[in-house]
């Protein structure tokens, strides 16, 4: 520190002076002190702000920093949503394009698929024209052969007739002698049928079917009539079907009637007794339609040989349910006794007590007419009919049946089971007993002795499979029936059909199952042909 110097200091002058000057200097010496305090304390306060500036500047740096980088990625995640915008923009604009690509093959595929259906169709349509022209070429040379073959026939028809004649003449005194031998074997003692018969019966030429072959006009024109029975049947439905839309008191009692009977034949069993309740329902059901008069309808036109009356009305629906009845039998004598032949006789007791029954008659007259108009349908070789079974002309006249909507024929097989079934109800129906019945038998038996003789009587050349198929039906477990009601004579119709027949007839599958029936009676009857 500099030390200061008072210029009293070497004078001599008074205290006061010299008090004065010191007084000035340390004055002096404060003042000093004062601005280097303010001195320092600048300093230190511009130091203090350097640093405040410098760590505002420090602090400024870092947000800036901190904001270019929140900038940096925000425009880092704006340009990634751009780009993935623009990828899924890119990939939506692909797709589109792909799916119209692919839409446009589809559509192509499509109209090549088009266009292939409409040739495969063209193809197919112009095959079914070719076929069906050779169908009914086929059709047209069969007809011309068919009828170049009635032709013929009815030509060497026309050369025999004179002979057929004298044949026909003989045949019809045969005939009459048979039903002579019939009523007196019936009132001789009856043979029973278990009992051993040692030797065969004495020969019963004149009360045997005949073997001739006579062509049978009258079958054919009681066949012919059947058909027309069947036929006016068929015209009935439509006729009631009709009365039934005008009446709906009509057509739910109609309805309710058939669907009661097709339910109660379509459970019938085999079983003594076991169709009490079905055979009851069917007879209420029916005996309420013969309650209702109206609507009305000529009966005549369902009799084979109607009587000469005035009055030939009768209840429409009473006819029209017993027609239902009798399909319903037919149907169940085909599916039961077509594969279980021995239920055809419990079949044939509740076809044959439905017509026998007096509420059912028409001024006492029997309606099995319309049953038996169904048999001459369905299996007509049981009165008489014959025809060749390689022709569609002949299968129907046998009585093959076709398959559903009239396509192709069932196949043999089944043919002869259907056939089966039917000879075995008829045998059902028309080897009923009613000696103890009060009621009148609607079909006796003599109508089993003529389909017999018109199976045999059948010209050797003309006998099919199917006529051996019915014939055996109806002997086989009816035969004791048989027996029962024609004694020696039905013996001599069992020889002549179980022995003769085959043996002078083509030989057959079925022909050799119908002579086996000999070595069974033989065996399970002790029956000696």
């Amino acid at each position: 520190m500099e030390i200061m110097t008072s210029p009293y200091k070497l004078a001599k002058d008074s205290p006061s002076r010299q008090l004065l000057w010191e007084l000035g200097q340390l004055a002096i010496s404060t003042q000093e002190g004062f601005y280097a305090h303010l001195d320092r304390e600048s300093h230190e306060r511009e130091a203090l702000h350097q640093q405040a500036l410098a760590a505002a500047t420090a602090k400024h740096e870092s947000v800036r920093r901190t904001a270019e980088q929140y900038r940096e990625r925000l425009e880092a995640q704006i340009q990634a949503e751009r780009k993935r915008r623009d990828d899924e923009e890119a990939k939506g604009l692909e797709k589109l394009r792909r799916e119209k690509v692919e839409q446009e093959i589809a559509e192509r595929k499509r109209e090549v698929e088009r266009a292939k259906t409409i040739e495969l169709e063209e193809k197919r349509i112009a095959e079914v024209k070719r076929l069906e022209k050779e169908a009914a070429d086929r059709k047209k040379a069969e007809r011309e052969r068919q009828d170049a073959e009635t032709a013929k026939r009815q030509e060497e028809e026309r050369k025999k007739a004179a002979r057929q004649k004298d044949e026909a003449a003989a045949a019809e005194v045969r005939a009459r002698e048979v039903a002579v031998a019939a009523q007196e074997a019936r009132s001789a003692p009856v043979v029973q049928a278990p009992a051993p018969i040692s030797a065969p019966a004495p020969p019963v030429q004149q009360s045997t079917p005949t073997t001739q072959p006579i062509q049978n006009t009258q079958s054919e024109a009681e066949h012919s009539r059947y058909l027309e029975i069947h036929r006016a049947l068929k015209e009935l439905r439509k006729f009631m079907t009709a009365q039934a839309k005008q009446n709906a008191q009509l057509k739910g009692a109609m309805g309710d009637m058939r669907r009661e009977i097709r339910k109660s034949v379509g459970q019938l069993r085999d079983g003594k007794g076991a169709n009490k309740v079905q055979l009851q329902t069917t007879i209420e059901t029916l005996k309420k339609a013969a309650t209702l008069a109206e609507p009305q309808v000529d009966i005549t036109m369902f009799l084979a040989s109607p009587p000469q009356v005035d009055d030939r009305n009768g209840p429409a629906l009473l006819v029209y349910l017993l027609n239902i009845f009798a399909k319903a039998m037919i149907a169940q004598f085909i599916n039961e006794a077509g594969v279980r032949p021995l239920i055809a006789d419990n079949l044939g007791t509740v076809a044959s007590h439905i017509f026998a029954l007096d509420n059912f008659r028409w001024k006492g007259i029997s309606l099995i007419d319309v049953l038996i108009a169904k048999f001459h349908v369905v299996c007509p070789v049981l009165f008489g009919i014959y025809g060749n079974e390689r022709t569609l002309e002949g299968k129907h006249r046998l009585g093959w049946w076709r398959e559903e909507g009239g396509g192709a024929f069932v196949p043999e097989q089944r043919h002869f089971e259907r056939m089966t079934g039917l000879g075995a109800g008829f045998a059902g129906i028309s080897l009923k007993n009613y000696e103890k019945a009060r009621a009148q038998n609607p079909y006796p038996d003599k109508h089993y002795w003529t389909s017999l003789a018109s199976i045999t009587n059948v010209p050797p050349q003309e006998i099919t499979q199917t006529h051996f198929v019915v014939l055996k039906a109806m002997i086989e477990n009816f035969e004791s029936k048989f027996l029962h009601f024609f004694g020696d004579a039905a013996i001599a119709a069992l020889r002549l059909a179980l022995i003769e027949l085959p043996r002078r007839s083509p030989p057959s599958v079925a022909a050799k199952s119908l002579a086996g029936l000999v070595d069974v009676l033989k065996r399970d009857k002790k029956l000696i042909l």
